[in-house]
């Protein structure tokens, strides 16, 4: 790698200094020539640019990211081609990794745990939606900037759901062992519930200072996300919050569909617990969190692991002495049956056990109440009249749909007298509040004003003319009434789907390229010509300014030479960036204070 400090790599990144070295790449502090910006230039190995496979992954990492536009994702900027392996350009982020912060402050603060993770999930969430799983979600994946803005990096290993790539197959395992999914480990199918798991034992690391399981090789951790229930945050730390550890245990599920469903879920949680507020989709029972596996054998196979263990089907079977103390038991028991019996009959002919006239009558006057509560109140009428029991109504809300039975007395089981009363109380629904208006609003901000006011935020993204991050739309809309906990669908503008090109002419070539970069355009081919104004002097555009064109389009240039006119007698034309496409710097930019330590995305 020496040869790629020693001039600009593929023409036009001058690289600074080596921040990291990974499994399959290197990542340098490097300067975009093009646009004097600071970006994190990461390298193929040479060596494994001959394999095909290491190749596609590694061009899949790029491709993947690149759609992945979002405020908690590290955005990618370029990639291709040079010195006859593959290089990716990234957004340089200033801070440190969520690995380092554990290790200098474990255990978080809760809310503080529950912040970041909820940042998390937001970026898990938006690459969800637009069919990206992650798989390798864990502590040096999670960049955390000095203003404490969380990003997600490193899609390396990401599979999109909508490609039909055979590069990661059923059966293969890739992801670390520490933080993997008992489906990861077992090769299986993966969906966007194995990065729940995932970031549910990040969580339970933040909470605690030490991961569930540990273990002298990866198949000996992996072998317990698949058998072992997982030790209760609690027992490590008894100050973490009950509803945080719920949070936590129904993220670590053994069985996907009983973990959330989605990342939004989790994140909706996640920021009802930093506001104090009651969690909704985690109210299950600490019974859950050891629920047991599936008995079907399964087959683990560690990629840096050449042994393949078979998972035998549990069976327990009691021992001969158990079996014997609860024949005994059951003899026992029998025997008493048997004495009870013969008194009975005995009493029964002495006459000891007739019922007088008025207590027969009395036994045929009772019945037993039917349990109603769950079920609607026309039905739950018609069964209580049929036994011929009265009913007495009262009114009340509650999160049950209107006209379900929410409580009853007596309550189901009962024995009663034919003719008496069954109190019911029934649900008029939840409580109709007003949907704030959050149109044209930041998405941070809104989805705060709609969870603030006991609503619950589902979010999409589309191509739109409002700046990036705005919501274009809402439904329920605002000032409409709805259900309190209800969810309000949000549409997000991911910026306009035509752009218009700004007028440069006058400026400078890294300036022009600066304010191309702002409006999502990038620099195409620079012409050179002569000119009375000044050397490095956009002269024209092509495009020219205010055409439309499509986001991340590239704009040609003519610049000054600085010469003269006819001085000289040719143009010139500089060459397009080496096989790479650009795409436009993000909306914000970050500077660091003077002692921010610079974190480079994770090396793959």
């Amino acid at each position: 790698m020496a040869s790629i400090l020693e001039s600009p790599y593929g023409g036009r990144y001058e690289v600074i200094q080596k921040l990291a070295r990974g499994g399959m790449a290197e990542v340098y502090e490097a300067n975009d020539n093009l646009l004097d910006r600071r970006v994190a230039l990461k390298v193929l190995f040479p060596e494994l640019s001959t394999n095909e496979a290491f190749v596609e992954r590694f061009r899949r990492e790029a491709q993947a990211a690149a759609n992945l536009s979002h405020p908690n994702i590290v955005s990618v900027y370029d990639w291709g081609q040079a010195d006859s392996t593959y290089f990716i350009v990234m957004e340089l982020v200033e801070g440190k990794t969520l690995s380092r912060v554990i290790k200098e402050k474990s255990p978080l603060d809760p809310k503080a745990a529950a912040a970041i993770a909820a940042d998390v999930a937001a970026a898990l969430s938006f690459a969800h939606k637009n069919g990206v799983v992650h798989r390798d979600i864990k502590p040096s994946n999670v960049l955390i900037t000095p203003d404490g803005l969380v990003k997600v990096a490193d899609f390396g290993i990401a599979r999109a759901l909508s490609g039909d790539s055979e590069l990661t197959q059923t059966g293969s395992i890739m992801g670390t062992a520490t933080y993997i999914s008992p489906e990861q480990a077992q090769g299986g199918e993966l969906d966007l519930r194995s990065d729940i798991y995932s970031l549910g034992v990040v969580l339970y690391e933040m909470a605690t200072g030490g991961v569930p399981f540990t273990g002298e090789t990866p198949l000996a951790i992996a072998y317990q996300h698949v058998r072992e229930p997982v030790p209760s945050a609690r027992r490590f730390n008894p100050e973490i919050p009950v509803d945080l550890d719920l949070i936590i245990t129904k993220a670590l599920q053994k069985d996907p569909s009983d973990r959330y469903q989605t990342s939004a879920e989790m994140r909706a949680d996640l920021n009802r617990f930093e506001q104090g507020k009651e969690i909704e989709f985690a109210k299950t029972s600490r019974d859950d969190a050891t629920r047991s596996i599936s008995r079907v054998p399964k087959i683990i196979t560690i990629s840096d692991e050449p042994e393949t263990i078979t998972f035998e089907p549990i069976t327990d079977f009691p021992s001969d002495r158990k079996m014997g103390a609860g024949m005994a038991v059951l003899i026992a028991f029998l025997a008493i049956l048997i004495l009870a019996g013969v008194v009975f009959l005995g009493g029964n002919a002495l006459g000891l056990f007739k019922k007088t006239t008025s207590q027969t009558a009395a036994s045929a006057t009772l019945t037993s109440v039917p349990a109603v509560v769950g079920q609607q109140l026309g039905s739950a009428e018609q069964k209580l009249s049929g036994l011929g029991l009265n009913i007495n109504t009262t009114y009340s809300q509650s999160s049950k749909a209107a006209g379900t039975i929410t409580s009853q007395n007596p309550s189901g089981g009962a024995s009663v007298q034919k003719g008496s009363t069954v109190n019911l109380v029934v649900s008029t629904g939840q409580a109709m509040i007003s949907v704030p208006n959050v149109t044209k609003v930041n998405i941070s901000t809104a989805e705060t004003t709609l969870l603030n006011a006991g609503f619950n935020v589902s979010t999409s993204y589309v191509a739109d003319k409002l700046s990036l991050g705005s919501v274009v739309s809402q439904s329920p809309t605002g000032g409409s009434s709805a259900a309190k906990g209800s969810t309000v669908n949000l549409v997000v503008s991911n910026g306009p789907a035509q752009v218009t090109v700004p007028n440069v002419v006058g400026q400078q070539l890294a300036q022009a390229a600066n304010t191309l970069g702002t409006v999502q355009l990038s620099v195409g081919t620079v012409s050179y010509q002569d000119s009375l104004q000044a050397q490095g002097v956009v002269l024209d555009t092509t495009p020219g300014p205010g055409s439309t064109v499509a986001p991340n389009s590239a704009v040609d240039l003519i610049v000054s030479t600085g010469n003269a006119p006819g001085s000289s007698t040719t143009t010139t034309t500089a060459p397009a960036p080496t096989t790479t496409t650009t795409t436009a710097p993000a909306t914000t930019t970050t500077t660091a204070p003077a002692t921010t330590t610079t974190t480079a995305p994770p090396a793959g």
